[in-house]
This record gives structure tokens, sequence and C-alpha cells, in this order.
């Protein structure tokens, strides 16, 4: 994974005039990939994300769920994968659907590309993580906050393409507990 981690952070440390690119996978397990390039528009959308006001870590939290669902969109048009239903089973039949090792190594690409282009002040990325709970294995993109080492689940396969990811503290995604308010206030209307 060092070496990936190397590629993927070199790819993505060209000045924003060569954009970096992605290998975007689909298809279960990473089986089909492709190469995307984002546009200098798609780029400054993204920065707009995290440049309109100075925010604080739970902030930076929220426009992290923001930046990877528009970069899961902007992915979607691009290599066809917009039609991605949440989970595995709804859109089983359909063709260009992700898993969770698609989804978290997508959103695990997005970023480092925004610790790389240094939109992320207060968040650091690691590796992703997996867990096993009665032999269903799923695996998520995670961060690390600076200031306390609190690692946070980055989780976008529970969502449909271009919805905002869910977050949640890694040790409460380990044990599969219901995704907070707190971190998801969309929760609260449903």
């Amino acid at each position: 994974m060092p070496i990936l981690r190397y590629l993927l952070l070199y790819l993505v440390s060209a000045p924003l005039s060569a954009a970096p690119y992605f290998v975007h996978c689909y298809d279960f397990g990473c089986r089909s990939t492709q190469e995307l390039h984002f546009s200098e528009q798609h780029w400054r959308e993204i920065k707009l994300i995290f440049n309109r006001v100075e925010l604080d870590s739970g902030q930076e939290r929220q426009a992290i769920r923001r930046a990877v669902a528009l970069m899961e969109r902007i992915s979607g048009e691009l290599a066809g994968t917009h039609l991605d239903k949440a989970g595995n089973y709804p859109g089983y039949d359909l063709a260009m659907q992700m898993d969770c090792i698609d989804e978290s190594t997508n959103t695990f690409q997005y970023l480092l590309a925004l610790e790389e282009l240094e939109l992320l002040k207060w968040h650091r990325v690691a590796q992703k993580r997996r867990r096993i709970i009665w032999f269903v294995t799923h695996w998520t993109a995670t961060i690390t906050e600076i200031d306390t080492n609190a690692s946070f689940a980055v989780d976008s396969w529970y969502r449909d393409n271009g919805e905002m990811p869910y977050i949640q503290p890694l040790d409460d995604w380990l044990r599969k507990r219901e995704f907070p308010v707190a971190f998801n206030p969309e929760l609260a209307s449903n």
C-alpha cells in the first residue's frame, strides 16, 4: 500500500493545469477501472467548498462530505457510474455499480487529492480500514483529526452516487453502530 499511496500522491501533486487524475473503480471489487481527469472548473468548485470561510474541525468534516459527494458526481458523469445505488443489492443487476471496495478506493483517492491540494487543515488522510462482522467484510476510507488523533470513517457505500458520505468515529464504525446525527445532520429529518 505505501507504493500505491506514493503513486497517488505523485499523481495528485501536479500543478492544477495538469490536474490530478484518478483510477476510478467500479463493477464490484475494482474489476473495472477507468482513468478520470477533472477539469480546472471542477477543481475550482471543489476548492470553493473549503475556501468560503475559516473552518473548524467539525465544519471541515462537513466540507469533506460535500467535496466527496461532488467528486463522486463528477466521476459518475465522466465514467458512467452516475446511476450507482447505495449498498450492493439495490443495483446489483445494473451495469457499472460499486461495492464497498470500489467506493472506499475512490473515496480514498478523493481524500488524498484534497490533502495534496492543501485543502485539509484539521485532518489527514489515513489508510482504508476493514471490519468483519459475522463473516461479512466491509471497507471504508478514513481520516484522522490532527489535534486529537481521533479517526473517522468516511463511508460512501451506504449512499447513492453523489450523495454525501456518512462520517462516524472509526471505533463506532468498526462496531457497526448507527451513524450519528452529530456528524450527519441530514439524518435528523429521517
